[in-house]
């Protein structure tokens, strides 16, 4: 996620944003170039007065439309997120008024707060489809630590965190209301695993963002051919400005749709994981610290 730092901030942001849209600001300006030449006579064949204005309220709703469901997606995942870190604590704080102040008590918070801090790490892969390169050694010693291996999914995770609690109740050392009021906390955990694993596999339709896309780019073009035969000189560059923006525009919808992958455009899913160790395991924690510091352009 891109992270305003300093005051140019903004300058840097937008340059990132362009560099990612490298191709299609590559495809565009050729495009551009090409028709230079033939913009006159094709506004005279294909561009009636009606059409432009037409066209451009239809992309203006397509693309609101998607730009608002691609944030909708983001923010869901993002509220979710936030459930995890709740729910997170509300274990932690659970356990420690629960538990017997005993011999036992270190043992046992340290075994069941490391799975839950294990849980939210698992899913944080799971949902990328690999670990941050620096956190990946990290995760397999706290796996180690526990007797786990390394294929053990954020499912397994959950229900060994069920079988511990029916433990800690048979052994006599929470009773059952204790253990209604841990298993509810689970349950909250469960939900939000369960919503961030819909959005990623329920993405928008990709007939749909392909339909989005061609009547971005055929509505920025058309604007470019009516642009470039109107006004001359400046007409070309006016129209490859326009037409940029709308591709922008719609770019900005399809990178935000997917919160889990994209550096620039996602969740920052390691520091949010970082928080959840370090209120768990302690500041001192190796998974406690994100990948990235607080004055870094991009958080993952």
């Amino acid at each position: 996620m891109l992270h305003p730092v300093g005051r140019w901030s903004f300058l840097v942001m937008a340059w990132w944003i362009v560099k990612s849209m490298g191709k299609e600001i590559l495809f565009a300006l050729v495009l551009c170039i090409i028709s230079i030449p033939i913009a006159p006579n094709l506004a005279k064949q294909i561009l009636p007065e009606i059409l432009l204005p037409v066209l451009g309220i239809s992309v203006s709703v397509f693309t609101a439309f998607r730009n608002t469901q691609a944030y909708n997606r983001w923010w869901e995942a993002r509220t979710l997120w936030g459930g995890l870190v709740n729910g997170s604590r509300n274990w932690r704080n659970g356990l420690l008024a629960l538990l017997p102040n005993d011999s036992d008590r270190t043992a046992e918070l340290n075994k069941l707060l490391g799975l839950q801090v294990l849980l939210v790490w698992t899913l944080n892969g799971e949902l990328r489809g690999s670990y941050h390169p620096t956190c990946a050694p990290k995760i397999d010693d706290l796996r180690q630590q526990l007797g786990l291996g390394k294929n053990s999914s954020s499912q397994d995770l959950l229900q060994l965190l069920s079988a511990e609690l029916l433990k800690l109740c048979d052994l006599g050392r929470i009773d059952g209301l204790g253990r209604l009021n841990l298993l509810n906390v689970q349950k909250e955990t469960c939900n939000s695993l369960g919503g961030l694993e819909r959005i990623r596999n329920q993405p928008l339709p990709a007939s749909y963002d392909l339909f989005i896309k061609a009547i971005v780019w055929i509505f920025g073009y058309l604007l470019f051919i009516r642009l470039d035969s109107m006004h001359d000189p400046g007409g070309a560059l006016i129209g490859f400005l326009c037409l940029f923006g709308f591709v922008l525009a719609e770019r900005l919808g399809a990178y935000t749709e997917n919160p889990f992958v994209d550096g620039i455009f996602g969740l920052p899913m390691n520091r949010i994981c970082a928080t959840i160790s370090s209120n768990l395991l302690t500041a001192n924690h190796p998974l406690a610290t994100p990948p990235q510091n607080q004055s870094a352009l991009i958080w993952t």
